[in-house]
């Protein structure tokens, strides 16, 4: 074979920055013509229905994936084996396709040991269309590329060592895209237990990271506006390239307002859900339009149980880490987008009807202690002036309530694909009533919608 440029269009093995680029289209012509033999172990069948790893995820391609991020030649990649890393209900990362590797790793004279990363990758059919449309990988990307590194600078320069997310070993855009993150179980970061709501312990460590990552961005936002410009457009917006996915809101709110009409002493608010359920697009458009201006963040904005890992003390038995996942809907907008949604649809409503004040009041005292290091010039939010802005957006909390609680409640099997989340077709009211008729759920939704109501959290 004579000398191989890099002309071969759209690779999966598109090179690293500083990366040897012949090599990685070399690499891609012997695997398409099947002459590329490697030591990859694949894992049919597990963690998921019908499981297939890609065949591009090969030890070598990690191999060199791994010698470009840490800087190291004297690296091997052996013995791999790829399983789908889906976590629980197949609600989680409903927008990619999840997969640990898992492999031997050698770097320079040291022993072999055990390692891992988690590859998030592009989805296929109906999801994948939805995902292209909405830019949610090219969204991830540049939080991971261009965002969460300037967040880590900005803590390491004053001395504070909070990791925010995953490290990110790779990304690509094309021929569809994925990311390469650090596998945060080898460093003892769990999942939250399943079908319950976070208590204190677990609340206070999430508002203090969200508080830091608020904080530095505010910071970005003023030295480098352009970093943020990409996460201007709201996840709810007039977009027509992001309509596909926003039928989930007012499905999951009138299954919602269908099981609160069997309640004896709930009719006005059932009046108020049912309304609610056919104007809650407009009335987020409207809510994200008024965060455009003021005290402006990179939030989350997909902030709940299923994207934080937590780390648990030996000692105490309780949490002193937590790592944020999940980028793809991130938004510059008030940073009372973020509290909303995780203080209502993922914290515990009894601790939260005792220890809200307490909590806002924790993140406003981060928020500000790290923004005054930063020696950040522009206005910080007052206490009051969050509870206001907590006030303006508390449509995010009735979602995040009544679209993502019931999901974090559910135990069994998860929906088959994405019209069942999205649409009223039989399988997809089928799964959404047997969510809100959870009794766990209806317990949580009896105090909660009661909050809601009295708060006028429900008035449009």
């Amino acid at each position: 074979m004579g000398v191989v440029t890099c002309s071969v269009p759209h690779s999966p093995f598109e090179s690293p920055a500083g990366c040897n680029s012949q090599l990685f289209c070399f690499r891609f012509i012997l695997f398409q013509s099947g002459d590329l033999k490697s030591n990859t172990k694949l894992a049919m069948g597990t963690g998921k229905k019908n499981y297939q790893a890609p065949e591009w995820l090969t030890a070598d391609f990690l191999q060199d994936v791994l010698k470009e991020h840490f800087k190291e030649e004297q690296l091997a990649v052996t013995e791999l084996i790829v399983k789908s890393a889906q976590v629980g209900d197949q609600a989680v990362g409903f927008a990619s396709e999840m997969h640990r590797a898992s492999f031997n790793l050698q770097r320079g004279s040291a022993a072999k040991s055990k390692f891992s990363v988690i590859v998030k990758d592009h989805p296929k059919g109906q999801t994948g269309a939805v995902a292209q449309r909405s830019k949610l990988f090219k969204r991830e990307i540049l939080a991971y590329k261009e965002v969460l590194p300037r967040v880590q600078e900005l803590l390491q320069s004053i001395g504070d060592s909070t990791k925010i997310a995953p490290a990110c070993y790779y990304t690509t855009e094309t021929p569809e895209p994925f990311l390469i993150l650090e596998d945060m179980q080898q460093s003892g970061f769990e999942n939250f237990e399943r079908g319950r709501l976070l208590n204190l312990d677990y609340v206070l460590p999430t508002i203090t990271k969200v508080a830091k990552l608020h904080a530095c961005s505010a910071v970005i936002a003023a030295q480098n506006p352009q970093v943020l410009e990409f996460f201007d457009e709201a996840p709810i917006s007039r977009n027509p390239d992001r309509r596909d996915f926003l039928t989930f809101f007012p499905v999951n709110i009138r299954c919602v307002a269908e099981e609160l009409a069997h309640w004896k002493g709930y009719e006005e608010i059932t009046e108020k859900m049912f309304k609610l359920a056919e104007n809650v697009l407009q009335n987020a458009i409207s809510m994200f339009e008024s965060t455009s201006t003021g005290f402006r963040v990179f939030n989350v904005t997909d902030l709940w149980i299923n994207n934080l890992m937590f780390h648990i003390n030996n000692e105490t038995k309780e949490p002193d880490d937590v790592i944020t996942l999940d980028y793809q809907l991130a938004y510059v907008g008030s940073p009372a987008i973020d509290l909303n949604y995780f203080l209502f649809g993922s914290m515990n409503e009894c601790v939260r009807k005792v220890h809200y004040k307490f909590v806002v009041r924790e993140y406003q005292r981060v928020l500000q202690e790290t923004l005054e290091k930063l020696n950040y010039q522009g206005h910080i939010p007052s206490l009051k002036e969050i509870h206001i802005d907590l006030i303006n957006t508390s449509l995010m909390g009735v979602i995040g309530a009544t679209c993502l609680t019931p999901l974090i409640f559910r135990e069994g099997a998860g929906f088959e694909n994405l019209e069942d989340l999205n649409s009223r077709t039989e399988s997809g009211d089928q799964f959404r009533r047997e969510n809100v008729e959870n009794p766990k759920y209806r317990a949580f939704l009896q105090r909660t919608v009661k909050e809601f109501e009295l708060s006028g959290f429900l008035d449009f």
